[in-house]
């Protein structure tokens, strides 16, 4: 039964006009590396790899925003949950199928995004090998995978958004604050440990503590740097990054089920 909720999921999603469109402007971004690199003549390798690694952490954002957000929101709204929970499906799987078919789409899009990402960087590798540098295929292909879970985690939270908001735009912006609080959390939490007490108050430590403990920390499945000049990768911090973000969509998943479950459907 999950499965094939799943599999309508996934197929909803890829007919939405709205991936077509994430598509085109990835491929468009992806373009623009290879023009772009023509114009930098130190670290070409450095600049490709940071920016194909930023489209498609941008255009997997995206598909979250603007496609797996809707699915589950027009549900709710326009009452064709009703369709599924007539037929005597469990509340539990419909929300786990939905959840495994926006993670089976992020998967396959992030599979092109590699595809896209590697003939990029050939290609501008292939153009200046002398400027190059030392990025490593390997740690770009390796960086897709943790941006994946990087969205797997905020799926989990925009279906936990959509059990306690009243619309699809409530639930978006509450993603999108999300997402932004969490790719910053750690970088303002070593400034304001490194400040001094005269600098910041304790009231301010205190809220920004709250907030990294809160919020996802994004910050753990950045390979960027690590991918672009090719060093050696922390597998200790992998894996805890794995474990973090499987660990950290489950919560919110069983969450989002129980606040379902307790959902009326009026």
């Amino acid at each position: 039964m999950i499965r094939a909720i799943a599999w309508v999921t996934f197929l909803e999603g890829i007919r939405n006009k709205s991936v077509y469109g994430i598509s085109l402007i990835a491929g468009l971004m992806m373009s623009f590396t290879v023009v772009m690199s023509a114009m930098i003549m130190r670290d070409v390798g450095k600049v490709a790899t940071d920016f194909t690694l930023s489209t498609a952490t941008f255009a997997a954002l995206l598909v979250v925003l603007f496609v797996g957000i809707n699915i589950l929101s027009r549900d709710i709204e326009r009452k064709t949950v009703y369709l599924a929970l007539s037929r005597a499906v469990p509340r539990s799987r419909y929300l786990v199928g939905r959840f495994w078919g926006l993670v089976l789409l992020q998967t396959a899009i992030m599979a092109l995004l590699l595809v896209a990402s590697l003939v990029t960087l050939l290609l501008v590798k292939r153009m200046y090998p002398g400027f190059f540098g030392t990025v490593s295929l390997g740690l770009v292909g390796m960086a897709h995978v943790t941006i994946l879970m990087q969205m797997m985690l905020l799926t989990s939270l925009s279906m936990l958004y959509a059990m306690v908001s009243t619309s699809s735009f409530v639930t978006f912006m509450l993603t999108t604050i999300t997402w932004l609080i969490g790719s910053s959390t750690q970088e303002v939490k070593e400034m304001v440990e490194k400040a001094s007490t005269a600098q910041v108050a304790p009231f301010t430590k205190a809220i920004v503590k709250l907030a990294y403990y809160l919020f996802p920390n994004m910050a753990l499945f950045d390979l960027k740097s690590v991918a672009a000049h090719g060093l050696a990768l922390d597998m200790p911090r992998l894996g805890f990054s794995m474990v973090y973000g499987l660990g950290y969509s489950v919560a919110v998943l069983s969450l989002a089920v129980i606040l379902f479950r307790r959902k009326e459907l009026t």
